[in-house]
C-alpha cells in the first residue's frame, strides 16, 4: 500500500478523515491492482527504511577514525515503526513534530544499489531482523536460536497448522 498511496490519500490520514470500510476496499484494491512491486507470491522481499533515522558503528578498541553512520534497514514495518517511536520518545522537543519519511525497497534491489555508486552508501546498511511483536531485541530473550525454539511461537504441529 505504501508504493501506491498518493499524497491527497496521505493527507486525509493527517487530517483525522475516519476511514470507512468502502475506502478500506478502495485502498486495498489500489494497492493489489496498480502496485509496480510486491505483486508476486514469492522472491519479493520487502525492506523498510526511515530517511531520518542512523545509526554509529564507533571505532574498534585500539581503532583510530571517526565513526561510521549506517543506515538500519527493517524486514517488519511494525519493528521500524516501534523503534521510530521509542527514538521520538527520547528525542529533544523540537523533533517531536518531525514526521517520518517511511522507504520501501525490495532486498533484490537493494543488494543492486550496494553495488554501485550512488549518494547514499547502500553498503553501510544494518539489516534488522524481524521480531515478534512485545519482544526487544532478539538477542536479549536469552534462549537459544534452535530449530526448537524457532518452531515454538508457530502454533501447529504441521506446516498446514500456521
Amino acid at each position: 500500500m505504501l508504493l501506491t498511496m498518493s499524497p491527497e490519500d496521505s493527507e486525509k490520514l493527517k487530517t483525522g478523515e475516519t476511514m470507512t470500510q468502502e475506502m478500506a476496499q478502495k485502498a486495498i484494491q489500489k494497492a493489489m491492482t496498480e502496485s509496480p512491486k510486491f505483486k508476486e507470491t514469492f522472491n519479493e522481499i520487502p525492506v523498510f527504511t526511515i530517511a531520518q533515522m542512523r545509526m554509529q558503528k564507533q571505532a574498534a578498541e585500539g581503532e583510530t577514525g571517526e565513526p561510521v553512520t549506517l543506515l538500519p534497514m527493517y524486514f517488519s514495518l511494525q519493528n521500524m515503526v516501534g523503534t521510530w517511536q521509542q527514538f521520538m520518545s527520547s528525542a529533544a522537543p523540537e523533533m517531536q513534530g518531525v514526521e517520518p519519511a517511511i522507504n520501501l525497497m525490495s532486498l533484490h534491489d537493494l543488494v543492486s544499489m550496494m553495488k554501485k555508486e550512488s549518494e547514499i552508501d547502500f553498503r553501510n546498511v544494518v539489516l534488522v531482523p524481524a521480531a515478534p511483536e512485545g519482544e526487544g531485541q532478539p538477542a536479549a530473550t536469552g534462549a537459544p536460536a534452535g530449530p526448537a525454539n524457532a518452531m515454538a511461537g508457530m502454533g501447529g504441529a504441521t506446516l498446514g497448522d500456521i
